[in-house]
């Protein structure tokens, strides 16, 4: 009996001690996967994007694509039928703890749907905060997931209007160069968000910060669906480089602290991830339009912050080579910093400053990729920009606007910027303010329509100029507006046309366009051309924001925010839109999510 008991006692002890090194060996095999795994966990997902190629589309820069057009491809949930009647409502709003720097305070959010982690898919969002620090957030629960202090340069202080100091740029994914045609069609115009199969449910419920808001995980249940190389976020043109889409792609996201220092965040986790921190610019500068393409980073600096020169800045991951392209004069104009066309160019606009033959002030030039040489330049005279181009296809030929202080747009032809003088464009508009001495707008906005029209978008300030040739049915524009041109043939060459002009808006910001419904921004920022008005005294002057959908065809209002918005919103910051939500940062540094109910 001992005997057998002994036995019984040995074949146990045998197979606990198996049991433990089987959990042991699956753990130490769990922790080495997870290890070696860590570096490539922020992957997107290697489909088409917008939850799989059909819902929506990722924002993966200032303006949302490399052409900085702030349209949005598809959206399923966005269209004129689902903007009315009830329209968007409140999904939920994120307070951030953030300093604001002068008139700055949290970034253009950046938005993509299918980052990828260890504890499996999120769709996140990410802004940076002014005081120095980048969030990471779970756009669909509203939670923070993260945030990061970046490097602080020394003896910032309070900073000024200028130069506020602090972080001034966004957050970047890689970015591919692929222009698209973007159509108020693509999405199947008229679709209500109910009528999707596993349409998630925003409802009405503002989550607490921090806790989320109720909602079913539509991309979970949608069916996979095939990689597109022009989509974002993935690998690069062709399905092989480093910013592109379809594919894997780099993981992490890249943020530039005021230190100049280039940081890989994990998505999931917020820390540097791949690679080191990376010297790209000097500290104290005021950079804007950080931007990945083919494995290079570029950002613009402006007002010659931190001693800093004017002027685009380029890195090559692969190498850490840095090279600079710079004005020799004025400020790089706009917000989104420098747009790309197609075949990689660079286009980037500049303010007054030195007007010299050594210099580039009041100018539209091009410049090669990753070398940022001079390719070719555009000079009206001596009047200088105010918004950053925006790049689009026009017949077969990559076409660009900008904005100048002059109150009109310039439309230029991207493989001839100004002729053989540098002084021809191919067209402008109509003078349409007379305001613009007190107003940047920023950066512009185009798209086109299912029947083949061009459309571009300006955001202006105070009244509509006489002979602008816009009819405002509305009523009286007294302190803003956007205006919409469209892009006709005449005479053999394209020149923008007035369409329509939208209701009053108060320091309206980039527009932005999904569907054919323009979701416009009176971003209530008190402007003022007096320079002794400081930005404590233009915060307590401004009023909060009310977001509009507008009918993108006439300008007709379809829905408004009405009083949810809290606080004014940097009108330079903007809007982005991604899976039926529309995103909104404001100076009190809360992240406002518009979305839809379900449907039956």
């Amino acid at each position: 009996m001992n005997t057998l008991i002994s036995t019984k006692r040995a074949d146990s002890e045998a197979r606990l001690r198996a049991t433990l090194a089987g959990i042991v060996l699956v753990t130490c095999a769990f922790g080495f996967l997870a290890a070696k795994h860590l570096t490539a966990q922020d992957e997107p997902m290697p489909y088409a994007p917008g939850a799989f190629g059909v819902w929506g589309w990722d924002w993966l820069t200032a303006g949302g694509d490399a052409q900085r057009s702030s349209s949005v491809r598809n959206d399923r949930w966005i269209s004129r039928a689902t903007v009315t009647k009830p329209g968007p409502r409140l999904v939920y709003k994120i307070a951030l703890p953030n300093t604001p720097r002068q008139m700055n305070s949290l970034s253009q959010p950046i938005l993509l749907q299918t980052a990828r982690g260890l504890t499996g898919f999120k769709s996140m969002g990410f802004v940076t905060g002014s005081g120095g620090t980048a969030f990471g957030f779970d756009y669909d629960t509203s939670q923070v997931l993260w945030k990061t202090p970046l490097g602080a340069a020394a003896g910032q202080g309070s900073g000024t209007l200028a130069c506020p100091g602090g972080l001034t740029t966004g957050l970047a994914r890689p970015t591919p160069l692929a222009i698209a045609n973007v159509t108020d069609s693509e999405a199947g115009r008229g679709v209500a968000p109910g009528n999707l199969p596993g349409a998630r449910k925003s409802g009405t419920a503002v989550g607490t910060p921090g806790e989320g808001a109720p909602i079913v995980d539509a991309l979970q249940k949608a069916p996979m669906g095939t990689g597109r190389g022009g989509g974002a976020g993935g690998s690069g043109r062709g399905g092989g480089g480093f910013g592109g889409g379809g594919g894997r792609g780099a993981s992490g996201v890249f943020a530039l602290g005021a230190d100049g220092m280039l940081h890989q965040l994990s998505m999931q986790q917020g820390f540097d991830v791949s690679m080191q921190p990376v010297n790209f610019l000097p500290p104290n500068a005021n950079a804007s339009g950080l931007i990945l393409v083919d494995n290079v980073a570029y950002a613009a600096t402006s007002n010659n912050c931190g001693g800093v020169p004017n002027g685009v800045w380029s890195l090559e991951l692969a190498t850490k080579a840095v090279t600079t392209w710079k004005t020799n004069g004025g400020s790089i104009a706009g917000s989104a910093g420098a747009a790309f066309g197609a075949d990689g160019t660079l286009y980037a606009a500049t303010a007054d400053g030195d007007y010299t033959p050594a210099s580039y002030s009041d100018s539209v030039v091009s410049l090669e990729p990753k070398t940022l040489k001079l390719r070719d330049y555009f000079t009206p005279g001596k009047s200088e920009f105010n918004s950053s181009p925006v790049v689009f296809s026009y017949r077969g030929r990559d076409l660009l606007a900008a904005s100048n202080r002059d109150g009109r747009l310039y439309l230029l032809d991207g493989a001839a910027l100004g002729g053989a003088d540098h002084r021809t464009p191919l067209s402008t508009s109509a003078k349409f303010t007379d305001n613009a001495t007190d107003y940047a707008p920023g950066a512009l906005t185009s798209w086109m329509d299912s029947g083949g029209t061009r459309w571009v978008l300006a955001p202006m300030a105070g009244t509509l100029a006489a002979g602008s040739g816009f009819a405002n049915a509305n009523g009286a524009i007294t302190n803003g507006t956007v205006v919409a041109f469209k892009v006709a043939d005449q005479g053999g060459k394209p020149v923008l046309t007035p369409a329509w002009a939208s209701r009053d808006l108060v320091s309206p910001a980039t527009p932005v366009v999904v569907n054919g419904v323009v979701f416009a921004l009176s971003s209530g920022e008190f402007h003022s051309g007096d320079s002794s008005v400081t930005a404590t005294q233009r915060a307590q002057r401004s009023q909060p924001a009310v977001l509009y959908a507008l009918d993108a065809f006439t300008g007709k209002e379809l829905w408004n925010s009405g009083k949810t918005i809290m606080s004014f919103s940097p009108h330079s910051a903007g809007l982005a839109v991604s899976t039926g939500q529309i995103y909104i940062v404001t100076y009190d540094s809360t992240v406002y999510a518009f979305g839809f109910e379900e449907k039956d």
